[in-house]
């Protein structure tokens, strides 16, 4: 079949046509993949501006350097092999024309693996990393995400026709390459470009890995990946616990107050709220709202934008960050600590409280299906005390969103009901909310008895992400949003008391919906009833209320424990004046920066 499309007639009589056609098609698909997850903020043509910062900045970015990640940029590989073929005749074989096809799928697969890192989860590609979460996620994915059968079977048959189409494309470009009616002007103009190509991958070498480079080089990035990938595994390989337990020693800090804490990760909250227009007025006005019901109760809030080392997704590294202290930033780092820490013990969060007579309970109400020795595995990891799963909510109601999981305010409310019944050990509580996960649709409503919400109904039809328009998708993700802080809300007034503190922190940006610009922050709210504690916060870069001024971060969520116990100790400690360390940047990377000074 693509023999035949390789030889139709017609490439004869135009070769020069077909040649230029076929080749400048196959090298955008190259960058196409790209600008296609890039449209929040690229244009198709670069940017009409170039010459606005003067002459030399406009050359600069027309065949240097862009940031706008357009598909108007020149693959060095593919140049190279295609000006051979035109000029070594004894390459035109089909054994040498069947390693170029080859070679060219190998290459688009690793830019649509490029563009997937870059613009869903702005991550540089990196294989050992991926590789990992790939083995791990994938599956997890696929069983919890709805998607039809047939939508499978239709992304399955046209990857098989874009295959088809590529092959043919790539044999009308050998096929006219080859012709002898070929004209000189050319083999020799296509000479100059792919020396040109040589000489910029040579001047600028690992630079032309980035996206915005104009001239790429899939050998440099492949090079960049492969030592970024073994500098991960040194890293992971070679970590030592020594400075982080000694960071994380508290046992001389005992507690003469101990408030029950709930540590409440809010799925896909992020700083995103602020910064996009359509979004900011709503999100506001929203909190505005929440603050006066949290007054007129003699609640007090303080709130700050905490930087997350995961984008987009990844929420088990986000929290595992907050509870160890460290920062966890790739699957293979979280693995390596998970494995690790199921004899010997690892000094978190939930384990520091434990030690000061806390019970550490861990809620996870998305529909699974673990096995009894997998979540072991997880309990002796994080120092568990109690794990309530979804079984164990007795929840016979409709079901919504991602896993499908039953209303946050159902399992919250019961859960609670759960453990504070149970004898009077002060109660440490860690849950991530699972109502307001991509893809946002369908989600509950909020109800005055949330022992309503556990009623057989019919549940509303699954929805293909694929099949919702971008501005539905950023209005699906705000009514996520405006269900998730009030229910929250609603859930502190009807719990908590003199003697409860609140948590509420965002695991990372939405996916999707968010830009790269949008920055890796996300919102940070504690509230109690102790106005002492709120205003001690302003110290670490709160503000009062929910609401922040200023977008810039002022933590990290590798630091938000050793704040936490500072905060802690300093309110109700049995000895006020010596406080713990705050480590902004977590135990490791403060104690390697405070080693490197003078």
């Amino acid at each position: 079949m693509f023999d035949r499309i390789a030889n139709v007639r017609w490439h004869l009589d135009h070769p020069n046509l077909v040649f230029w056609a076929s080749f400048l098609t196959l090298n955008a698909f190259l960058f196409l993949p790209l600008y296609l997850l890039s449209q929040e903020t690229a244009t198709f043509l670069p940017i009409p501006t170039l010459f606005a910062d003067g002459s030399w900045e406009g050359i600069n970015q027309l065949f240097i350097w862009r940031e706008n990640l357009d598909i108007f940029r020149i693959s060095v590989e593919f140049t190279v092999l295609t000006a051979l073929w035109v000029t070594v005749r004894w390459l035109q074989r089909p054994l040498v024309r069947y390693l170029f096809i080859v070679l060219y799928l190998l290459a688009l697969a690793y830019y649509v693996y490029e563009a997937i890192m870059v613009s869903i989860y702005l991550l540089d590609p990196n294989f050992y990393s991926q590789g990992f979460l790939a083995r791990d996620g994938l599956p997890f994915l696929l069983a919890h995400v709805q998607t039809a059968w047939w939508t499978y079977a239709a992304t399955i048959a046209g990857l098989v026709v874009g295959i088809a189409v590529i092959v043919g494309l790539i044999n009308l470009l050998l096929a006219a390459g080859a012709a002898p009616t070929l004209r000189r002007a050319s083999r020799v103009v296509f000479a100059l470009l792919a020396g040109l190509c040589v000489s910029a991958a040579l001047i600028y070498q690992i630079y032309t890995a980035t996206p915005e480079m104009v001239v790429s080089s899939l050998g440099f990035k492949v090079q960049k990946n492969i030592a970024a990938s073994t500098k991960l595994y040194t890293d992971v390989a070679s970590f030592d616990d020594k400075p982080v337990r000694a960071a994380y020693n508290y046992v001389n800090y005992p507690l003469a107050k101990k408030p029950n804490i709930y540590l409440i990760f809010v799925e896909s909250y992020g700083s995103v709220l602020y910064k996009r227009p359509d979004y900011r007025k709503a999100y506001t006005t929203l909190l505005a709202g929440l603050e006066k019901e949290f007054e007129a109760a003699g609640w007090h809030e303080a709130t700050a934008l905490s930087e997350s080392p995961t984008w987009g997704g990844g929420s088990w590294l986000s929290y595992t960050t907050v509870l160890s202290g460290l920062r966890v930033d790739n699957h293979p780092q979280y693995l390596s600590l998970f494995n690790k820490y199921q004899v010997e013990t690892y000094p978190n969060l939930g384990r520091t409280l434990q030690a000061q007579g806390y019970q550490f309970v861990w809620l996870s109400a998305l529909t699974e299906d673990l096995m009894d020795r997998a979540w072991a595995r997880y309990t002796r990891f994080y120092g568990v005390d109690e794990l309530i799963r979804n079984e164990q909510l007795g929840y016979g109601g409709p079901r919504y969103g991602w896993g499908p999981a039953p209303p946050d305010q159902y399992d919250l409310n019961y859960a609670n009901e759960m453990v504070k019944s149970r004898g009077d050990k002060p109660l440490f509580l860690f849950t991530i909310t699972q109502n307001s996960h991509y893809p946002w649709v369908p989600h509950p409503t909020l109800v005055d008895d949330w022992r309503t919400l556990n009623q057989p109904q019919p549940e509303d039809a699954a929805v293909d992400p694929k099949e919702i328009a971008p501005a539905t998708m950023r209005q699906n993700y705000l009514h996520a949003i405006q269900y998730q802080l009030p229910m929250l809300t609603d859930f502190i007034l009807h719990n908590g008391d003199d003697n409860s503190l609140f948590v509420l922190i965002g695991d990372h940006q939405p996916p999707a919906v968010s830009r790269r610009t949008d920055g890796w922050s996300t919102p940070v709210h504690i509230i109690s009833k102790d106005k002492a504690l709120i205003d001690s916060l302003a110290e670490y870069g709160f503000v009062p209320g929910l609401t922040v001024s200023s977008l810039e971060p002022t933590l990290h969520h590798e630091g938000i424990y050793s704040m936490l116990m500072r905060t802690l100790v300093e309110q109700y400690g049995v000895d006020k004046l010596a406080l713990p360390a705050y480590l902004p940047r977590g135990a490791v990377s403060d104690s390697l920066t405070q080693s490197m000074q003078p």
